[in-house]
């Protein structure tokens, strides 16, 4: 199994639904922009690689400031593309397994931490969560809850797609098609539980804001 040494960031996409007229990864929470938070807590990876888009120039003056080894991708086509679309631009490019993970998403630290120990365990490793978005994707997991059998927009499964996982190259796709529906190909996969979740709204923001500040500590 080949060492985790690849994480890749999408953080392209307008972001209409939230509203803000502003690149997801800059919205803060608890002080900090989610961006701040994702590299913050990957100083371990030997490369991090950021897919840009929309506030192209903000985007990357950030995360240049932050650290400035990374490597930022550009993606003219955001508007046009999707987050699969992304990604494949820098892991069509890569030897091994790699780390994937979208810029819009929050995460209690310690709980990525432990996401990350399990993946030296596995080949590929999918975050799932018991935190619900407004419009998120549930996955279906067997009757032990470490593999994912499929992946469904009915909100009744208890666990939620996170857009955090640990997957080959092989797994991602040029297709305007979403992230999970390349994954479905390649089911079951090994499940772990995240505390994360996306912000695609407004509510999800206010969710956001008020979990990490209530129940995960002003560090995270």
């Amino acid at each position: 199994m080949s060492p985790l040494e690849h994480v890749v960031i999408s953080a392209a996409g307008i972001g209409s639904r939230l509203g803000l007229n502003k690149a997801k990864c800059l919205v803060e929470v608890l002080g900090k922009t989610l961006l701040e938070l994702h590299i913050e807590r990957l100083t371990w990876a030997k490369n991090v690689w950021l897919v840009v888009g929309f506030q192209e120039e903000e985007v990357i003056a950030l995360v240049l400031s932050l650290r400035p080894d990374v490597i930022v991708v550009r993606n003219p086509d955001y508007a046009r593309t999707n987050t699969l679309q992304s990604i494949h631009r820098i892991s069509r490019f890569l030897p091994g397994r790699f780390l994937t993970l979208d810029a819009d998403t929050v995460i209690e630290n310690e709980s990525f931490e432990r996401f990350l120990a399990a993946a030296q365990q596995h080949a590929s490793l999918i975050g799932v969560s018991r935190y619900t978005t407004s419009d998120g994707v549930r996955t279906l997991l067997d009757e032990s809850g470490t593999q994912v059998l499929g992946f469904t927009r009915d909100p009744v499964p208890e666990f939620e797609w996170t857009g955090i996982a640990v997957i080959d190259p092989a797994m991602v796709v040029d297709k305007p098609i979403y992230v999970y529906q390349a994954l479905e190909a390649y089911l079951p996969l090994p499940a772990f539980e995240l505390n994360a979740f996306d912000i695609d709204t407004t509510s999800d923001l206010d969710m956001a804001r008020h979990i990490t500040l209530t129940q995960w500590g002003k560090n995270e």
